[in-house]
């Protein structure tokens, strides 16, 4: 199977979407973000496979919950306010109860899979994920760091499934890729996250008159450049699929590039 057209895409993401349903949260929090950019990088990578369509789409599925949830909880901002009011103190309650939901959601289609092998793989990444969380907030005192680590962390759930198909070294490059998304889908947003409020107090610490912002901007370009000068070590699927995301914003290109 391959997802390499639109129609197929939004048919997943709307997989995905139905999956998450649930009428209490879908009134009272906001949907969590699903980054196409790293669906893309699944499709790609499982489409290369000779795994049945529904396995495919199982593991596609799952690892963007586990993503979303873990991504939720990242939304959740430990304060210390003591003036915080019902609604802000609500707010966060419920952000940590969608994420905890999203986790239920992807550990029962992971209980529904026979091949244990791509389990207990999830399984660790998402222990490794955690434990490099702990690292980005409590051992990175640059912001080159934060953004070496943030980069590994967000590549963490597809190198992890990818170790089944191929040489994940080949894949380093793609690190790159998902770092540059999650910094777009934070500007993008333009919200107090706790990554933000890290990277914001390693800002203060290194005086470099910048705003949390401009140093972000400044490595989404610093990032595409890393991407595009190791396009050329990636495997051909993955190496098209970095330069659409180097090319967004430039429709006529990204139309060049899907019809080629």
């Amino acid at each position: 199977m391959s997802y390499a057209s639109t129609e197929e895409l939004h048919t997943l993401r709307n997989k995905i979407e139905k999956r998450m349903q649930q009428d209490y949260l879908d009134k009272n929090t906001e949907a969590p973000f699903l980054d196409e950019n790293k669906l893309l990088l699944l499709q790609t990578l499982f489409g290369q496979t000779n795994l049945p369509d529904k396995q495919q789409t199982d593991y596609t599925i799952t690892i963007m919950l586990i993503q979303m949830a873990l991504d939720t909880h990242d939304k959740v901002i430990v304060t210390t306010k003591t003036n915080e009011t019902a609604d802000e103190r609500k707010n966060r309650q419920l952000t940590v109860l969608a994420g905890t939901y999203y986790s239920a959601l992807y550990y029962q289609i992971l209980a529904g899979l026979e091949e244990i092998d791509m389990v207990a793989l999830l399984a660790t990444s998402i222990k490794e994920i955690n434990e490099q969380k702990m690292s980005l907030h409590y051992d990175a005192t640059t912001s080159e760091a934060f953004f070496k680590k943030l980069g590994q962390l967000e590549g963490c759930l597809f190198r992890t499934a990818a170790s089944r198909f191929i040489d994940t070294a080949r894949l380093e490059p793609l690190d790159d890729y998902c770092l540059i998304s999650r910094l777009q889908q934070e500007v993008r947003e333009g919200k107090q996250t706790s990554l933000l409020v890290k990277l914001a107090s390693i800002i203060e610490m290194e005086k470099s008159g910048l705003t949390v912002m401009q140093v972000i901007q400044q490595e989404i370009e610093a990032a595409k450049r890393r991407l595009l000068a190791g396009l050329d070590t990636l495997p051909p699927a993955f190496a098209k699929l970095s330069r659409k995301l180097l090319l967004q914003g430039n429709r006529q290109e990204e139309l060049f590039l899907e019809e080629g």
